[in-house]
């Protein structure tokens, strides 16, 4: 039956199912002739807005290379491999903590803290799953549909102080950034929690589908640093939200994405849907 229905989803035109989607969340169909809201802004930028550099950036391998020639390949995550199949990992010559990732998606994440507890023939399994799929028809976030699918293995991280990695997401908009959402607990009993700022480091008492944490979280250092990293990685785009971990001070890249949560999970109070909406001036459309 799964598999039924995922062949008819597949066929549907993108903007019925965009439409459908958004009905199951909000119980209206979105406003795309004149959207307001962010999560409205979010499904009219999946089908309006499709610039083929967006496919290259959403792509975790060739992202790499847009980051190098922006002269940030400092903050490039240590790369242990590239793999095509599965087949092709030797999981004797990993290390005993990393991280693999799917290229052409979003959650296909397999993190390993110690090797010698970790199931390989079922990994080996998920990730060959991961590799059939075209993560592009669940959503039709446009920028992943033409990503070669590869599996990628690089360093595994972690902020020792918190015994977990915090993850600094920061929105930007017609290359400025203007808001963030710091991201904690995302292996804890609780589960992820956002707590989300100003450039400033103000507190914005917004929910995006996780509770705020309890967790004090002091601006960094390293704050300034991290702005004008994100300020070169979101030049020339109307809206993208730029991913940076910081671990000892030092600034690690960890993905760019065009469409936070497919514009799918409610803000709480639902007025900071058009709070974050009201930064995203859409621009003319790009279709091919």
């Amino acid at each position: 039956m799964k598999r039924i229905l995922w062949k008819l989803l597949r066929i549907l035109p993108d903007k019925l199912l965009i439409r459908l989607r958004y009905l199951k969340v909000y119980g209206c169909l979105p406003n795309l002739d004149t959207p307001q809201t962010f999560d409205e802004k979010i499904q009219w930028y999946k089908l309006y807005y499709r610039d083929p550099l967006m496919t290259d950036l959403t792509d975790k391998f060739a992202v790499r290379k847009y980051i190098e020639g922006n002269g940030l390949a400092a903050i490039l995550n240590k790369l242990y491999g590239v793999y095509d199949r599965v087949d092709e990992i030797d999981f004797s010559r990993l290390p005993k903590s990393f991280v693999l990732k799917a290229t052409h998606s979003c959650g296909m994440n397999i993190i390993c803290k110690d090797k010698n507890n970790l199931n390989w023939d079922k990994c080996c399994r998920t990730m060959n799953k991961w590799l059939k799929t075209n993560y592009f028809y669940a959503g039709r976030e446009w920028a992943y549909k033409n990503i070669k699918p590869r599996l990628i293995c690089e360093k595994y991280l972690e902020n020792e102080e918190f015994n977990e990695l915090i993850d600094y997401k920061i929105y930007c908009y017609n290359n400025k950034p203007e808001v963030l959402f710091v991201c904690t607990g995302r292996f804890s009993a609780g589960g992820l929690k956002y707590n989300a700022y100003d450039m400033n480091w103000n507190r914005i008492y917004a929910y995006k589908g996780k509770p705020c944490s309890d967790l004090i979280i002091e601006k960094p250092n390293t704050f300034d640093a991290m702005i004008a990293v994100a300020k070169k990685l979101c030049k020339g785009f109307p809206f993208v939200r730029v991913d940076l971990y910081l671990v000892k001070d030092q600034i690690i890249f960890g993905e760019l994405t065009f469409y936070p949560d497919g514009g799918l999970i409610p803000f709480t109070p639902d007025n900071y849907n058009l709070f974050f909406g009201n930064y995203f001036i859409l621009p003319d459309k790009i279709l091919n």
